[in-house]
């Protein structure tokens, strides 16, 4: 009889439920684990890197661009010297999460690998959510803050939102445009979604010279309205069947009604996203590689992506905890913009 070959796999843990953990033996369980978090971790920094530039920094310098005059001099002339504004200090967050396992000697004995298998997905799917949540706070919360980076050293980070008003110095725009740096912000609010404040959404975006691949992520509540504007081009679903007279365009996707690209407005292709709240859109340039956000990782590659956070390096899975150690904040302050729009004043959505 052949025998049946193939990669282990967790779901392949799911299938064992009458024998203890001990009993399956624990190294090769390790194995099994090791292989599925690396895929999980791979597939979690593929997430975040639409939006996100996966780095170290802690912090960096952001600010204005280099500007001035050509001043006319005759022949013995010598112009004055001229000094560029220096730009502000953007900081990223490090913080550490836990999901609470409680893998001891005793749970081996009395458990089984499915009953590891599942605890594992649940920490993977915890893993994801942290990850939408901590995007939402970065993109949509409007207020810049102060994070001590009590996991390195204690020193105080400033950690910036999209630009805001807060008086910090914003880059010129391509064709030399300037922005009044105490008054200029990319969090607007109308009453209701009109054809307007949905193309100045966007021109928020390009005006700051972000314009090889603009998008508008909206939350599904809101497709029809995003539909409903006038210049919206909607994509065809698939299943039409088409008539002489009909010109076929770009197809919808039917696999995932919470994130797909469901059209075209103006110079933006606008997806449905499940990270976006109700009532609120966002646009961004996600070809520039100026990314909006940093996902800042910990500098030990040990500690980077989701792992099991074992007490004893000899004993792999005797762990009371699942770890991820992670921060997501701004970068591009000018690659990005937010529209609430049942409000006429800006609030910060409850995430």
């Amino acid at each position: 009889m052949p025998l049946n070959t193939g990669t282990l796999d967790i779901s392949s843990l799911l299938d064992v439920t009458f024998q203890s953990v001990a009993e399956y033996g624990l190294s090769n369980i390790e194995e099994i684990l090791r292989d599925d978090l690396e895929a999980h971790n791979a597939i979690a920094e593929d997430m975040v890197g639409n939006l996100c530039e996966i780095s170290t920094d802690r912090q960096r310098k952001y600010g204005a661009s280099v500007e001035g005059e050509m001043v006319e001099v005759d022949e013995y002339g010598q112009a004055p010297t001229q000094r560029n504004a220096v730009g502000s200090t953007v900081g990223f967050p490090l913080r550490k999460f836990q999901y609470n396992l409680g893998w001891t000697s005793e749970w081996f004995k009395r458990h089984t690998p499915a009953d590891m298998a599942k605890a594992v997905i649940g920490a993977q799917k915890a893993h994801l959510k942290r990850l939408q949540t901590d995007i939402k706070k970065a993109i949509f919360l409007s207020s810049n803050y102060t994070f001590t980076d009590h996991l390195v050293d204690n020193v105080d980070l400033a950690v910036k939102r999209l630009v805001n008003a807060d008086s910090m110095a914003i880059p010129n725009g391509p064709n030399g445009e300037t922005f009044t740096a105490s008054t200029h912000t990319h969090y607007n609010a109308n009453a209701t979604l009109t054809t307007t404040v949905a193309t100045e959404l966007i021109d928020d975006v390009v005006e700051h010279g972000h314009g090889s691949m603009v998008r508008v992520a909206i939350n599904r509540a809101n497709e029809a309205a995003w539909k409903a504007l006038t210049g919206f081009q909607a994509y065809v679903d698939p299943r039409i069947v088409y008539r002489a007279s009909d010109t076929p365009g770009q197809t919808l996707d039917i696999t995932r009604l919470d994130n797909r690209a469901i059209g075209l407005f103006g110079a933006a292709e606008v997806w449905v996203k499940p990270w976006v709240p109700a009532n609120y859109s966002f646009a961004w340039d996600a070809g520039d590689p100026n990314k909006p956000l940093v996902f800042r990782q910990d500098m030990p590659e040990d500690f980077r992506g989701l792992r099991v956070a074992a007490s004893l390096e000899s004993h792999p899975l005797y762990a009371e905890f699942m770890e991820a150690y992670f921060g997501i904040a701004v970068w591009t302050r000018t690659n990005g913009a937010v529209l609430q729009f049942n409000n006429a004043t800006y609030q910060d959505p409850s995430l």
